[in-house]
């Protein structure tokens, strides 16, 4: 088979963020595999090691993790190997299985498969989650939160993930879909928050609790390649410096962002730092017309998971486009990071509130 290069989208662990790479097409490889130092840039840790043998014969031991991977809009979590620097990033028959995409080799592209195919085996604890999931209902909220709990397997804290279809055209302007909502019990998680600001507003920055504050400085550190932060926030007046970084953190989904809340005022820098540490996250559509969103950790308690979707949802009932037309949600899913997918009932969950 003739190979080539694609375009993916690798995920932090929580899927907030993206990172762009190039990938070979390799059917022959079983699963996707990344540099080592790019997985943990991006926070990934090793879950588990297992031994594979090479096409020459030799055994070897490799660590894996569960990376969540964008192709075309579409998000999957798919196991991937570390791998040394200086091997090619590979996208492996297992992730290709996992977005239901062939390489045609002929005309250098994916193309989705159109006929029956043999999907990727699932792990004994995976199938014993799924068993406790009756994939012919749907669930109240309350009710999937509650199984999502339980069907979490991994060994780390999972993240409980809310995936939304819509009825949009992402194609039209006034379909468009994105803001921002800070969630009340957060994402279950420390957030590192990094600062762009001069004179006043750094004390403020620093008061509000923020992990790293300057100006030049840290504009020069970034782009000598320190990346150990997770959200970037700037004052206005700061933009002109930190435009600048715009191919390094772009990517990354890390630039300040007026229409993300995350450019401000000087006045306003110690809310902003607030709502980052408390939990903010952003939604948007994708290219598919689907939301997904991190709505905590596993090992937070039923009621805040609930009341974080509630947060979330009434936030995004009260966001929809003025060209929407027809059934704005289309369907809901509520899923954990190694989980199977839980079907909500559509109108009790649009209905949620936090009042």
């Amino acid at each position: 088979m003739g190979t080539f290069t694609v375009r993916l989208g690798i995920g932090t662990p929580d899927g907030q963020r993206f990172h762009e790479v190039e990938a070979l097409v390799d059917t022959g490889s079983t699963f996707t595999s990344l540099a080592r130092s790019l997985l943990e840039e991006l926070g990934h840790r090793a879950v588990a090691r297992r031994r594979f043998e090479l096409a020459d014969g030799r055994v070897v031991e490799r660590e894996l993790a569960e990376i969540p991977v964008r192709i075309e809009g579409e998000v999957r979590t798919t196991t991937c190997v570390f791998v040394e620097e200086g091997s090619p990033a590979l996208l492996g028959a297992v992730t290709l299985e996992q977005f239901l995409l062939a390489p045609d080799p002929i005309h250098q592209k994916l193309v989705p498969v159109t006929g029956l195919m043999m999907m990727a085996k699932h792990g004994r604890k995976y199938e014993e989650a799924l068993e406790k999931v009756d994939r012919g209902r749907t669930y109240e909220p309350r009710d999937a939160v509650k199984l999502a709990k339980e069907a979490a397997f991994a060994k780390f804290d999972e993240t409980v993930e809310l995936h939304l279809r819509t009825g949009l055209d992402p194609r039209h302007a006034d379909q468009q879909l994105r803001g921002t909502v800070v969630l009340p019990h957060g994402l279950g998680k420390k957030v590192r928050v990094l600062v762009f600001a001069e004179g006043e507003p750094v004390k403020l920055a620093e008061e509000a609790g923020a992990d790293f504050v300057g100006g030049e400085d840290l504009v020069k550190k970034i782009e000598g390649g320190w990346l150990d932060f997770d959200v970037a926030l700037a004052t206005k007046d700061m933009m002109n410096k930190v435009s600048r970084l715009g191919r390094v953190l772009g990517p990354r989904g890390l630039m300040p962002n007026p229409r993300s809340g995350t450019v401000v005022e000087g006045e306003d820098i110690a809310k902003a730092v607030h709502d980052s540490k408390a939990g903010r996250v952003e939604f948007r559509l994708d290219r598919t017309a689907l939301v997904h969103v991190p709505v905590g950790k596993v090992s937070l308690g039923e009621e805040q998971l609930l009341e974080n979707i509630a947060t979330l949802v009434e936030a995004i009932v009260k966001s929809r486009p003025s060209g929407a037309k027809g059934q704005y949600i289309r369907s809901a899913t509520l899923t954990t990071t190694m989980g199977p997918g839980i079907r909500l009932d559509l109108q009790p969950t649009l209905s949620l509130t936090t009042s």
